[in-house]
């Protein structure tokens, strides 16, 4: 009987310490790098709502790209994405979607896993391994170096004395959102940019940047996305130019 009481005892104490595995399966479990990449995740997601506000669907790139001007489309190669990833073609992020109709709007929305790609991406780009709280907050003060201005066409706007006003939409072959596409096509956008230099018209290439005398002036974002049975006319585009002074001009 004691014998028997004492096998039972023993299967009750195993049950009770498998119930209390399963209960906190993670315990101590998390590596360094997993903190330093839920770290910057949190950090990201933070400061970005508190730069452009909380986005209803999540960040995607694009977000990101608008509240962190450093950083770049290459930095979001191979990013995971609710419904697919991101991939670095040309001057631009593309995102690719994993199966044929979206499931739901926010598909574009970065993952967990994808935050920290982008981590690791950034890091190797910066040529910085970050190893504490302390360094990833000085990462994410290097993604900080530019200021952004929106503008829409014939309305001028300025900045780091600066002022871009674009004139006329030369090229908009981006893919439409609803379609697939072999390549993923770009947009071009003549502005009057007056500097240091002067005033003169310029062709803007989505991702390419332009320099004056002291800076550096990129068409980095171009709203509304296209889609394949909307005509977007020329009063509903929305700029994003990002303009960041020149390091030898600092």
């Amino acid at each position: 009987m004691k014998k028997t009481l004492a096998t039972l005892g023993g299967a009750a104490l195993i049950i009770l310490i498998a119930i209390l595995a399963l209960r906190n399966p993670l315990v101590d479990n998390k590596s360094p790098e997993n903190e330093l990449a839920d770290y910057w995740q949190n950090q990201l997601i933070t400061l970005g709502i508190a730069d452009i506000g909380q986005p209803i669907e999540g960040f995607d790139d694009q977000l990101l790209i608008m509240a962190f001007p450093g950083l770049l489309p290459m930095d979001f190669d191979s990013v995971a994405a609710r419904e697919g990833h991101y991939e670095f073609t040309a001057s631009e992020s593309i995102f690719v979607r994993g199966q044929q109709m979206p499931i739901s709007s926010a598909e574009r929305m970065i993952t967990d896993a994808g935050f920290a790609t982008l981590l690791a991406n950034v890091s190797e780009r910066l040529n910085i391994d970050p190893q504490t709280e302390a360094d990833i907050d000085a990462l994410i003060n290097k993604l900080n170096t530019a200021e952004r201005i929106t503008a829409k066409i014939d309305q001028g706007v300025s900045t780091l004395g600066v002022k871009v006003t674009p004139l006329a939409i030369i090229e908009d072959s981006r893919c439409p959102i609803d379609a697939q596409c072999i390549q993923a096509g770009t947009v071009r956008v003549r502005a009057q940019l007056q500097s240091g230099l002067g005033a003169a018209d310029q062709i803007f290439k989505l991702n390419q940047a332009i320099t004056t005398e002291a800076e550096i002036v990129t068409l980095i974002q171009v709203t509304p996305q296209p889609a394949s049975t909307v005509t977007i006319t020329p009063g509903e585009y929305e700029f994003v130019f990002q303009i960041q002074y020149r390091p030898e001009a600092i």
